[in-house]
């Protein structure tokens, strides 16, 4: 079972403001006892996407923000945001080439699909959805190629000879879509993980089909768990499939129940009410269903210490949980295939 943690803000609740201890603005204090108690607890990533503030009236940068954490953990994979409607896929590589080698391959990127307001690109059009989607499609092909165009092989440091590099294993992309023209090679090694994880999250329609083509995980945020079936066989295959849930946790159920009254209004994705104990029993009952959870706290940090102090060893008593990291890198933890340059022999 993977086990993937958001941390929106204060809370994934509406009202988790209200209740957490979460700063009015984002310190890096914060995030960095969000990611020492998830490591604390052997999750394999957490999802950083940016946002802060009623709603999400801020998004952090996240290749600083992924640099920064990687100082203070050594094992959690650390996965940020960059939406890619008006992204340029060179900057995109460059930068979370950079960030795996600075994680030590524990980098993700979470391609996601935002909305632009008026006037921020100037440069470039307003699109359809589905001239969104083709681009998107294209930028992120583009990408691949770009962490590719170094094969694992090129640098060779050969100090007596004067040689940096094997220019045989040195490859320009030339790619020419309708979208990007780009001759490459990237200007950066390649990441340590071969391609950071590729994580996506719209499940409309269209976002289902770009995922199956595309990503290497998909985080779904259904209603019930009616929608995964459906979405398991919209994807195919080949992407992890893990299921937003949102827990209020206590140690009893009237305490869960009371603060789920407190915090009031609804959610619109898989929530749960209760304690440790239902909760790792709702998790074992839900996993034949998908690859994993996307666990995202109703309060921080409330519920995120709860799932890590109280959950977590209840899971590893079931067995769906490791004692602690297997592997190094975020595909190890996620269970993805190193994958070998598209430009080797």
């Amino acid at each position: 079972m993977i086990l993937a943690v958001s941390t929106p803000g204060g809370g994934a609740h509406p009202n988790a403001g209200r209740f957490g201890a979460a700063p009015p603005a984002p310190s890096l204090s914060w995030f960095r006892s969000l990611v020492r108690t998830a490591e604390r607890g052997g999750l394999d990533a957490i999802l950083l996407d940016g946002q802060w503030g009623p709603a999400a009236s801020f998004t952090l940068d996240p290749i600083p923000l992924i640099v920064a954490l990687a100082e203070c953990s050594s094992r959690i994979g650390l996965a940020g945001a960059i939406e890619i409607d008006h992204a340029e896929p060179f900057n995109i590589a460059r930068s979370f080439a950079a960030a795996d080698r600075l994680t030590a391959g524990r980098s993700a990127l979470i391609a996601a699909s935002g909305t632009v307001r008026s006037g921020d690109f100037n440069h470039a059009p307003v699109r359809t959805l589905a001239g969104r989607q083709t681009r998107a499609a294209e930028c992120i092909a583009v990408v691949r190629k770009l962490w590719d165009s170094w094969e694992d092989e090129a640098i060779l440091l050969d100090k007596p000879n004067g040689k940096f590099s094997n220019p045989d294993r040195v490859h320009p992309i030339n790619h020419a879509g309708p979208f990007f023209t780009v001759r490459g090679p990237l200007n950066a090694p390649r990441p340590l993980q071969g391609n950071p994880p590729v994580i996506q999250r719209d499940t409309s329609a269209e976002g289902l089909a770009l995922a199956r083509q595309t990503a290497d995980v998909f985080v779904a945020s259904v209603p019930d768990t009616s929608a995964l079936p459906a979405i398991r066989q919209a994807l195919g295959e080949r992407p992890r499939l893990l299921a937003t849930i949102v827990p209020i946790l206590a140690s009893t159920q009237a305490e869960a129940d009371a603060r789920a009254a407190a915090l009031g209004g609804g959610l619109d994705c898989l929530s749960f009410t209760g304690t440790a104990e239902g909760f790792a029993a709702r998790l074992a009952e839900l996993s034949p269903l998908c690859d994993g959870f996307d666990i995202a706290p109703a309060v921080l940090p409330t519920d995120l210490e709860q799932l890590v102090d109280k959950v977590v060893p209840l899971l590893r008593e079931r067995g769906l949980r490791p004692a602690g990291y297997d592997g190094r890198t975020l595909r190890e933890h996620m269970q993805l295939p190193r994958p070998r340059s598209q430009f080797a022999a």
